[in-house]
């Protein structure tokens, strides 16, 4: 982590300080050009049919987003400010993590690795393979939901909050570790390849109700706090003029707001869609019964014809 040098006072302060170094960023490039690597490869393969240009755009934006996080003002103002520590973490398991799982990037990444390794790895993923087998155990909601809520409120705890903080191996941790059970959540609700969702939209809205509470009750603890939880942010320089109070009470609003509002816009397009699929449904049957009754009636009336 490279902390920023000066106070920051303004927007321009804050959105210039970048930092451009640490295992987080090197990472999230290296993530990023196998991916390019691989979809190029399968794209060029498959006369650029293989994979949509929505996904593609899914992709870019979700590497960007992380991008952003892990290198760009949050990554900077992370152990200084406890607000962009909260958008790091939002950015991450709310944004990237769903517009990477919409991506279904699996396919550019086999193609990203060498044609044995490729071929070697076909029978894993299919229906019976050990990796489809442990991505099914992974991403179910028995275990994805719970994963992802201890992962959340675990880091959140001030003990290990502050080891992140202080030790850029935990820091990575956390992070990693954020992204990884956010994913693993948002799988039974998107549901990309190879292991498509079990769940139907009702039982989708159930399982995002669910986390809605843990999340809120842990913003609302860090909001409603009169006293500094997170004390590596008493000694920090009071950038925006910000007290360590009135910084932990915005990051705490940031994790309570814009948070479920993702959850909630969520839960309102698998409604709308339910009910949209409930209501071809019914007009469906409504026009097999309206069929039914015009042939029986047609039938009557030849059969009376007959009888005259």
């Amino acid at each position: 982590m490279n902390p920023p040098t000066e106070i920051a006072s303004s927007f321009s302060d804050f959105i210039s300080a970048w930092s451009f170094s640490g295992s987080q960023f090197i990472i999230v490039v290296f993530l990023a050009v196998t991916y390019l690597i691989g979809m190029l490869r399968l794209q060029i393969r498959s006369g650029w049919q293989a994979i949509p240009i929505r996904k593609m755009v899914y992709a870019i934006c979700g590497y960007a987003v992380l991008f952003f996080a892990v290198a760009g003002p949050p990554e900077a103002f992370s152990d200084e400010m406890f607000f962009a520590h909260m958008t790091q973490h939002i950015l991450i398991a709310m944004v990237a993590a769903v517009l990477l799982l919409a991506a279904s990037p699996m396919a550019a990444y086999l193609w990203a690795m060498p044609e044995t390794v490729r071929i070697g790895l076909g029978p894993s993923l299919a229906e019976r393979g050990w990796i489809r087998r442990i991505n099914a155990f992974l991403t179910n909601p028995r275990f994805a939901l719970p994963a992802f809520v201890l992962t959340l409120w675990g880091w959140h705890v001030p003990e290990a909050y502050s080891l992140a903080i202080n030790n850029e191996l935990a820091h990575l941790g956390m992070h990693l570790s954020m992204l990884a059970t956010a994913i693993l959540f948002w799988w039974p609700i998107i549901g990309p390849p190879p292991v498509r969702s079990p769940l139907s939209d009702p039982q989708r809205i159930i399982y995002l109700i669910l986390v809605v509470t843990p999340t809120a009750v842990l913003a609302a603890i860090i909001t409603l706090s009169n006293s500094v939880i997170y004390t590596p942010y008493l000694d920090t320089p009071h950038h925006f003029t910000l007290t360590p109070t009135e910084d932990q009470r915005i990051g705490g609003l940031l994790m309570w707001i814009p948070g479920n509002i993702v959850y909630l816009a969520t839960l309102t397009t698998l409604f709308l869609r339910w009910f949209s699929r409930e209501d071809r449904k019914n007009r469906a049957y409504r026009l097999t019964r309206s069929e039914m009754e015009a042939t029986r009636r047609r039938i009557r009336e030849l059969n009376e014809k007959d009888r005259d």
